[in-house]
């Protein structure tokens, strides 16, 4: 068995780290739901610089589109950096260390 699933099946018995994983797991759908929009969105530009225009917006429409939504990405990656510090430092000790 995988050492994770492993460290998954018994969080789950415990109520109070079920809760934070699904909260985790949550979380993870959205950023995850945000990054295909960033996907639609550099197609979208792309498409619209050459052809003028994509899904009724042109270029400029797409730019301003993807300075908003890079500010909502950002903001999504850096709560899920906080949300798994302790795990980021344990990662980056056996990285670094």
């Amino acid at each position: 068995m995988d050492p994770i699933a492993k460290i998954f099946e018994e969080a789950k018995k415990n109520p109070k780290m079920r809760k934070k994983l699904k909260i985790k797991a949550a979380f993870s759908l959205v950023l995850f739901i945000a990054f295909l929009g960033v996907i639609l969105i550099t197609i979208g530009t792309f498409v619209s610089a050459r052809n003028g225009s994509f899904l009724g917006m042109d270029h400029l429409d797409f730019l301003k589109l993807r300075a908003k939504y890079g500010l909502l990405m950002m903001a999504l990656i850096l709560t899920h950096l906080a949300m798994n510090w302790n795990m980021m430092k344990k990662e980056l000790e056996l990285l670094f260390g």
